[in-house]
């Protein structure tokens, strides 16, 4: 729940900013549990997504939009404020069948992955597997159920609405994030994926409820707007993990608005939003489904600090929506391998 110091700080910022009502969520949430930033993708003056007569008439709000997940509301959030939330963009199924794979894949069932113990025996349970992993990059490499659900319908017709008809996705992650385990300092993601027209779009999709207990992302709403990528340093910070933290830019403490999610609900966000997430420090997980995207016209020099070896044009990505204007001449490339995330 956001806390009352927060409401009133960002109030007049994001006119917006409204508590979601019971008929928004796709399951039953702890009493009390609300969206810290709830879109109406459908259209302001609407305040929140639900269209029941109970909350029309509680808020007063204008119904929303039969189509939620695109239109030009949804792209005007995104380009205003840097990130828009669409809830329920998973179904409860999709939901279990990632928290079923990421099992499987830190059982070490998927395929090798430097640093994964195999664990074959089911008297260990899921928690007991999984509470030693922060993040796996690249699960797409060895997961079928995880390419399918880069591209799902849902997430493929937001996609379209913000970056145009033809989109790639050249990175996906599974965050584990257990009781304890840190979070990561303020950065922005076109820092470490360069695009060549700033297209870089990331969907963080809540696989638990992500509260501000229990580690949620935190954005600085509009910081995308000024298109600096700004510089990077080392930090002690306890509370992060080990990348670096973005300085330099003029916003402070104040500025960070929490964006708690129900499962199954995301937020998208600009590759230029200065963002960041605190630890877990819950007594249960803050699982997550994290992805990158971009327009599949511009090109790639992503080197992933020097793991790849590329000229101008990384070309292993998934095609997620559309075609691929460079298919013709030139080939596809293979450099990604599922690696653990490090911590510290």
């Amino acid at each position: 729940m956001l806390r009352l110091q927060h409401v009133k700080r960002s109030v007049h910022r994001l006119s917006h900013l409204a508590t979601a009502c019971p008929a928004v969520a796709r399951t039953p949430k702890p009493s009390g549990f609300r969206y810290s930033y709830p879109v109406n993708l459908a259209g302001a003056p609407a305040r929140h997504l639900c269209t029941s007569s109970q909350c029309q008439a509680s808020t007063g709000s204008a119904s929303a939009d039969s189509s939620p997940l695109s239109g030009q509301s949804l792209r005007e959030r995104y380009e205003r404020d840097g990130y828009a939330i669409v809830p329920d963009l998973l179904s409860n199924k999709q939901v279990n069948d990632l928290l079923d794979e990421m099992e499987a894949i830190c059982r070490g069932q998927r395929g090798d992955i430097p640093g994964v113990k195999q664990i074959d025996h089911e008297e260990v349970t899921r928690e007991e597997v999984i509470k030693n992993y922060l993040c796996i990059h690249f699960p797409h490499k060895i997961s079928p159920v995880v390419r399918e659900l880069v591209r799902e319908e849902n997430t493929v017709q937001v996609l379209t609405s913000i970056l145009g008809a033809n989109v790639k996705c050249m990175q996906t992650m599974m965050f584990m994030k257990a009781a304890g385990k840190p979070g990561q300092a303020t950065h922005q993601d076109e820092f470490y994926i360069p695009t060549r027209d700033r297209s870089l779009c990331a969907s963080w999709i809540a696989l638990d409820d992500a509260t501000i207990e229990n580690g949620c992302v935190w954005v600085i709403p509009g910081s995308h707007r000024s298109g600096v990528i700004w510089p990077m340093e080392p930090h002690n910070d306890n509370r992060f993990d080990f990348a670096d933290i973005s300085y330099g830019h003029p916003y402070t403490e104040s500025d960070y608005i929490p964006v708690e999610l129900p499962s199954g609900s995301a937020v998208f966000f600009n590759g230029h939003l200065l963002h960041r997430s605190l630890p877990n420090k819950s007594k249960g997980f803050r699982r997550a489904f994290a992805n990158h995207y971009m327009t599949a016209e511009s090109f790639l020099p992503w080197t992933n600090d020097g793991r790849f070896d590329i000229k101008d044009d990384m070309r292993d990505f998934l095609l997620v929506a559309g075609k691929d204007p460079y298919a013709d001449f030139k080939p596809m490339q293979e450099f990604t391998k599922p690696f653990l995330r490090g911590e510290k």
